[in-house]
């Protein structure tokens, strides 16, 4: 293994774990709805480990692709921490999200 290989590796695991902790206590502080903060602060650390072996033991691997993964743990947490602060009962067809109401003038 060269030591760019293990620098990289340690700068990516302490990113990871820096981003994981900084979820956990979110997810402490927010209070969110599915799920408990270890256990989306583990969900950062899988698809960030997940990302770096992949990039690691697949040379070939296509980097978007890489990113994607490293993205996902992170990217589920702020949607389900959105969805947690914003959650404002269950949907209604009759009206729009914005609040206003969906009138048409045209009939008039």
């Amino acid at each position: 293994m060269t030591l760019i290989t293990l620098i990289g590796g340690g700068v990516a695991a302490a990113l990871a774990t820096t981003v994981a902790v900084l979820v956990y206590r979110d997810a402490t502080r927010v209070g969110v709805d599915i799920g408990s903060p270890s256990l989306w602060a583990a969900l950062v650390i899988l698809s960030s480990g997940a990302s770096v072996a992949t990039a690691l033991l697949v040379p070939d691997a296509p980097i978007p692709g890489v990113l994607v993964l490293a993205v996902l743990g992170p990217l589920l947490y702020l949607l389900e921490r959105d969805d947690s602060l914003h959650d404002d009962g269950p949907p209604d067809p009759t009206h729009l999200p914005s609040g206003s109401d969906a009138t048409d003038d045209r009939d008039e």
